[in-house]
């Protein structure tokens, strides 16, 4: 007699688990549709178990056909109930690999059910005697052979597809098919009387139904696949926003390198002092355009995660020092008292961010210079040894924030008090910036202020100590920067280097060349990457400026064919380019590139890049560079006594006129024509005393020939 209380009990309780679902979520998604069909089946399969268990019990009084069709519907349940199972799986993961595996499984079941009808008539697997006994026939293993296959087939789906379904989805599956595969073993190995198959079987989809379909969790798959799919959507808006900058970085930067670099040769050769005030102002509004880009791309990165702080061992002092040059200048033409103070037993050597320190004190320096009409700005700078903190205390008498517009402070593209400060630059990122970067070095800002008499903002910036040997006194170097006259005065000089530069656009080769052009170094300038292949196979050079945004050959393509060609191995090859978005400089330096110059070129970058890179041995010193720039002067002053001479220059190449021009330019009125036909009808209303002609030969070019 078989035990029936336990799939009996489950019954009951699947029935009314069924009834509740459709009642009171009518709605259901496509798996939970298919766990439903599942649960049925299920309810099916108890039903159906117990009847026919009962009636092999009373197998000698009913018929041997009647119980035979009963275990065959039996068994054709219990096959629908794993091809259920199956369907539900396939509706979890839905894959290629999943559609083979239901396409198999069907093929099974019709197998399956194909015998069973078979075994009506045969008893191959299963058949009862004439006093009513149930018995297996020959065949009775291909059941269980195909049991294992769907099993065997089904976590195989589930090994497959781990990666895409969720923990709880892959613990609840997992768990549901050990409940399963522990329930066969144990009405067949243990409990052969105590029906229990398709009770674990309801214990499997109760677990199923708690850890991933319940109404609950559904609901909160929904949320979460929205908010998946609202993250794609920002990371869409944010590669918009980054693709953007990128570009608007780049489109700027490139006329700012003329601008800024044709306004410092202006600085450096006018002695007109109103033309000198002109460009002052140019440098100062392109300064502050430069800065509102780099507030912007610093906000980016910090908004999207990407800011990284770069440790280095850096010298305080000379920190300070830049902070001094680039701001004591501007209280000073506004009237303002600039008052710097700086423990003496400040450490010499910090580790930190150097660019992130000297931005976070600028920063703060500039923006109480900015605010503040008359009076003062006070800097106090110390270091408390024990919390490891680096204190900057910035106080100025300006016009101070309104109690009200304290918690908008830090905010980004936050003015406050536009009214008033509506005639100040900045776009109200600065504040923003330099308080995250405070929070990155593990330190903070904080603000005191009174509407009407001024503002002291207070940062603290965690730096680890490399040289304790104190500051000494700063007052001293104050003193003398200040004293010191802002002339130019080149420290690069060196006659006997080359350089090759090579950017599409003729005005940055004459804004480098121009900056270059007191440091004698001989300079070879082309338009393109083609160009400048040619080049390097017939000279060679000590390093190489190469623009990266060019048409045809970018910097990157030409970079890899000079590589590939072993034109340029033990030269440093410099990218110049306008992209400054946050990695640049790693990803060009990754590429090959030996290092990286930004633009608008700025010449102490573009002087510091080169003292790197040009050998040691061709740099003159300080007395040989006086003595070479002494030659040149009196040369320029002879030659300006002298009679003016006319030369008339014959050449098809632009890009050598130009250099002949700067070479001849100071000492002869120069006529410059492309062909001898345009030489010869000039020369018959004009007198001249050379004609040069200019042989380019394809890939290099030649000396001139003069004729008199």
């Amino acid at each position: 007699m078989y035990n029936i209380y336990f799939e009996a009990g489950a019954i009951g309780f699947i029935a009314i688990l069924l009834l509740y679902l459709h009642v009171e979520y009518p709605n259901a998604s496509v798996s939970n549709q298919r766990y439903r069909q599942w649960v049925a089946w299920i309810l099916a399969s108890l039903i159906i178990d117990i009847v026919s268990s009962r009636m092999t019990d009373y197998g000698e009084h009913i018929p041997p056909l009647v119980n035979t069709l009963m275990s065959t519907a039996y068994f054709m349940i219990t096959a629908g109930c794993f091809w259920s199972l199956s369907r539900y799986l396939h509706s979890l993961v839905k894959g290629r690999l999943s559609d083979l595996y239901m396409l198999f499984i069907n093929t099974l079941s019709a197998v399956y059910y194909t015998f069973m009808v078979i075994n009506i008539f045969s008893g191959w697997v299963f058949y009862y005697d004439e006093a009513g006994t149930y018995q297996h026939g020959p065949l009775y293993f291909i059941i269980l052979l195909l049991q294992i296959l769907v099993n065997s087939l089904s976590i195989a789906l589930l090994v497959s597809y781990r990666k895409k379904l969720e923990k709880r989805q892959l613990a609840a599956i997992w768990m549901f098919m050990v409940i399963i595969v522990s329930g066969f073993l144990l009405q067949v190995v243990f409990f052969t009387k105590t029906l229990l198959a398709f009770y674990m079987f309801s214990i499997a989809a109760m677990t199923v139904l708690f850890v991933i379909e319940t109404p609950d969790y559904i609901k909160l798959a929904d949320a979460l696949k929205e908010v998946e799919e609202q993250r794609k959507r920002a990371d869409i808006a944010n590669q918009a926003k980054s693709t953007f900058l990128a570009n608007m970085s780049h489109e700027i930067r490139t006329p700012m390198n003329a601008i800024i670099g044709m306004d410092e040769m202006i600085l450096r050769e006018t002695e007109n002092p109103k033309v000198n005030k002109y460009a002052r102002d140019i440098r100062s509004a392109g300064n502050t355009l430069l800065s509102i880009i780099n507030d912007i791309l610093d906000l980016s990165k910090i908004e999207s995660g990407k800011m990284e702080l770069v440790l280095v061992d850096y010298d305080f002092a000379s920190v300070l020092n830049d902070i001094v040059n680039m701001t004591m200048s501007k209280a000073k033409e506004k009237g303002l008292v600039y008052n710097l103070v700086v423990s003496s037993d400040i450490p010499s050597v910090f580790h930190g961010d150097e660019i992130r320190i000297r931005q976070i004190i600028l920063n703060l320096t500039n923006n109480a210079i900015k605010y503040t009409a008359e009076g003062s700005v006070n800097i106090r700078v110390f270091f408390d040894d024990k919390e490891q903190m680096l204190h900057v205390r910035v106080a100025d008498t300006g016009m101070g924030i309104k109690p009200e517009d304290m918690e908008k402070l830090f905010s980004s593209f936050q003015r406050l008090d536009e009214t008033t400060n509506r005639n100040v630059e900045g776009t109200g990122l600065g504040l923003n910036i330099t308080k995250q970067l405070a929070e990155m070095m593990g330190g903070g800002i904080a603000v005191e202020s009174e509407y009407g008499k001024g503002s002291v903002f207070h940062a603290k910036l965690h730096q680890e100590v490399v040289d304790a040997t104190p500051i000494g006194d700063y007052t001293e170097r104050l003193a003398a920067v200040e004293a010191q006259e802002e002339d130019y005065r080149p420290v690069l000089v060196a006659p006997e280097a080359r350089i090759l530069i090579v950017d599409d656009n003729e005005m940055n080769l004459e804004v480098v060349t121009s900056l270059l052009e007191d440091t004698h170094i001989k300079i070879t300038t082309v338009l393109s990457g083609e160009e400048c292949i040619a080049v390097l196979k017939e000279k060679s050079f000590h390093a190489v400026l190469l623009d990266q945004m060019m048409p045809g050959m970018s910097g990157s393509e030409t970079l890899k064919v000079i590589k590939k060609k072993h034109l340029a191995d033990e030269t440093p090859i410099i990218v110049l380019t306008a992209d400054a978005i946050l990695g640049a400089r790693d990803s060009y330096l990754k590429e090959g590139f030996t290092d990286y110059l930004s633009k608008p070129v700025l010449y102490k970058e573009l002087e510091s890049i080169l003292l790197t890179y040009i050998p040691k041995e061709l740099l003159l010193d300080r007395q040989a560079a006086d003595a070479l720039e002494a030659e040149k002067k009196a040369k320029e002053k002879a030659a300006q006594n002298e009679p003016e001479q006319t030369i008339i220059v014959i050449s098809p190449s632009t890009e050598r006129m130009k250099v002949l021009k700067e070479n001849l330019g100071s000492m002869y009125k120069c006529i410059f024509v492309k062909n001898e036909e345009k030489a010869a009808k000039y020369m018959e209303n004009h007198a001249v005393d050379f004609v040069l002609r200019d042989e380019v030969k394809e890939g290099s070019v030649e000396t001139d020939t003069i004729d008199r």
